[in-house]
């Protein structure tokens, strides 16, 4: 669970400023499907996840669910704080049980007009969001789910902190199928598919990488 200071648009800023910013920050929790808000929602905060993992999402006219981020401790949903009215252009619902705190738009946005590093920090957090959302329309529009889903898994296994070919998987197929823009189904069928070609280990809450190069080889 991160202090304030840790958390990365908060980073390098003097105490004074900090100590001001912890005043205005509100704690709430949520329980592991609740939502935080919904898309096309008057937005008039934003939060910083303190705790669990809240996923952000756009529902298609079908109903079928594109989860765009997954943010974890010391992520923020942190919007164009010079927009003259906010909208919240996506659902934010809890992967987990989570806290989060909540800044208030009024405040968000003083701090942001009065301090050139937060600033700064969030010109790199648009731009890394940009390049990460510019890879997802990629993915989505011109590879087949097949090729999304292998690189989700190898994706998934660079993010591991120690190493290991076994990635412990907190959600359910459903959930993957959202990441990665498709049916739950399809999902499952793939996923089947790897293993009986012995390029995976399907067990409860995990899946194990039996042969990585393999699995590279089928993005090519």
């Amino acid at each position: 669970m991160p202090n304030v200071s840790d958390v990365p648009l908060f980073k390098n800023l003097p105490e004074s400023e900090l100590s001001e910013i912890k005043k205005c920050l509100k704690e709430k929790a949520f329980e592991k499907g609740e939502l935080l808000f919904q898309e096309g929602d008057s937005c008039e905060r934003i939060f910083v996840v303190q705790q669990g993992q809240v996923k952000l999402y756009r529902t298609s006219s079908d109903g079928r669910e594109q989860v765009l981020e997954v943010l974890s401790p010391g992520d923020t949903c942190a919007c164009n704080p010079g927009a003259c009215q906010w909208f919240c252009s996506s659902t934010a619902e809890a992967v987990t049980a989570c806290k989060v705190w909540f800044l208030s738009r009024d405040h968000y946005v003083k701090m942001v007009q009065t301090n050139s590093g937060l600033s700064r920090t969030l010109n790199k957090l648009f731009a890394d969001r940009l390049s990460h959302f510019s890879t997802l329309i990629e993915e989505v529009s011109l590879k087949d789910v097949k090729k999304r889903l292998i690189k989700f898994l190898l994706d998934m296994l660079d993010g591991e902190k120690k190493a290991s070919n076994t990635l412990f998987i907190p959600f359910t197929r459903e959930e993957i199928a959202q990441r990665i823009g498709s049916a739950r189904e399809t999902v499952a069928r793939y996923l089947y598919q790897l293993k009986r070609k012995k390029l995976i280990d399907i067990k409860p809450h995990q899946i194990v990488i039996l042969d990585k190069e393999a699995l590279k080889k089928l993005l090519m």
